[in-house]
């Protein structure tokens, strides 16, 4: 067996509890992320809006006392999109069968697609209150997104959820918690994963971050409003939809007749993933606006 590069590192899924008026509160690594993530997007929208002369015409799109109502706005939009989104797209006969569960936020399940679109919707209600352009508050938002996907990346792996297939690959984890710990095939023992978790906040946070520090500060783009939040969908979507290739499939659309799990079987034995088809829209979407905003400034 090949010597792995990674022990997975088992940590407890709570970070810390304490005792208040009378309660016993867990508070989890995973709402700690939430929190974290929040923080550093308030942080890196109120230093970029600072920087006018970053912004076209030398004009930030918002002051810097603003960033503290769009945060608000983001945070509802995170919440209510990420929860309703998981309740309607990975477990809709459930929560439709147990509805008051779907404010059960403690529980788990959130999606990213239900988040983005809530933080879009969000975003959009707040664009129109103030009278600014969308589309450059789409990349002030974008420009702040990437050190909340890694550090939610990151409490999805401490929490053991949302694991990679199995692989023989020196990059495999031997999970010790949750569905993860066990193959499909009994003979795989131990059984080694895909830190697809891993994977997904090195691209999906430092890489996306890099790219937009380039060109943000580099190739100052914020003067093109839209090739920000065209480059998060764009740059998003491809990495969503490549490593869906080594994260295991949704369970509830495994099946004895859909054993891969797609979302989507567009050939016999080729499909995409719930995760890919979900991903499509923002690739095509965010190409568009790149390819219309370069084509207007050229």
């Amino acid at each position: 067996m090949e010597e792995k590069i990674f022990q997975y590192p088992n940590i407890n899924e709570t970070a810390f509890s304490i005792n208040l008026l009378g309660f016993h509160l867990n508070v989890q690594w995973y709402g700690l992320s939430y929190i974290a993530g929040i923080l550093l997007a308030w942080f890196f929208m109120v230093r970029l809006v600072e920087k006018k002369n970053l912004w076209f015409a030398s004009r930030s799109i918002i002051e810097k006392s603003e960033v503290d109502d769009l945060i608000t706005y983001m945070i509802l939009g995170i919440i209510v999109g990420g929860r309703l989104g998981y309740c309607l797209i990975y477990a809709p006969s459930y929560y439709l069968d147990n509805l008051i569960r779907t404010i059960y936020i403690w529980e788990g399940g959130m999606s990213f697609h239900g988040g983005f679109l809530g933080v879009l919707i969000s975003g959009i209600l707040f664009g129109l209150r103030k009278k600014i352009s969308l589309l450059s508050l789409g990349d002030l938002i974008a420009f702040a997104s990437p050190p909340g996907l890694f550090l939610g990346r990151i409490a999805n792996f401490i929490n053991g959820e949302l694991w990679g297939k199995p692989t023989t690959s020196i990059f495999g984890i031997q999970f010790t918690k949750g569905q993860g710990q066990f193959c499909p095939n009994p003979n795989e023992i131990p059984c080694f994963r895909h830190p697809s978790q891993l994977y997904e906040a090195f691209f999906e946070g430092i890489i996306l971050m890099l790219i937009f520090y380039y060109l943000v500060f580099v190739s100052r783009a914020l003067r093109k409003p839209g090739i920000i939040f065209g480059s998060f969908l764009l740059g998003y979507g491809v990495i969503r939809f490549a490593i869906e290739f080594l994260r295991e499939p949704d369970a509830f659309l495994i099946t004895n007749e859909n054993p891969q799990g797609y979302a989507v079987e567009l050939l016999p034995g080729i499909g995409m993933s719930m995760g890919q088809l979900l991903s499509v829209p923002m690739i095509i979407f965010g190409l568009s606006i790149i390819l219309l905003v370069t084509r207007r400034n050229s």
